[in-house]
């Protein structure tokens, strides 16, 4: 029986040194990673430049007329409450 103990030790001992040698270094992983991301980068869709600009423009043009609907709702609270004062 020691020896079927003995041989599972050395069979253990076995695969935690051959797990520890597949384990990449710290390099290869952040070279694994970025070569991830440069490929991942080459799968995206770029808007043109006239989508861009349209784009942009739309973004602008809703977030100036909220903050003037914001601004007035404001104002309006304020007014409220300084009413009820």
């Amino acid at each position: 029986m020691e020896e079927t103990g003995k041989k599972a030790e050395t069979k253990s001992k076995k695969l935690a040194k051959t797990k520890k040698k597949s384990k990449p270094s710290v390099k290869e992983r952040i070279v694994a990673f970025w070569k991830g991301v440069k490929a991942e980068f080459r799968k995206i869709i770029w808007p043109s430049k006239e989508s861009l600009k349209n784009q942009t423009i739309a973004v602008l043009v809703v977030s100036v007329v909220l903050s003037v609907f914001i601004r007035f709702f404001d104002i309006a609270c304020q007014y409220v409450v300084e009413f009820i004062r």
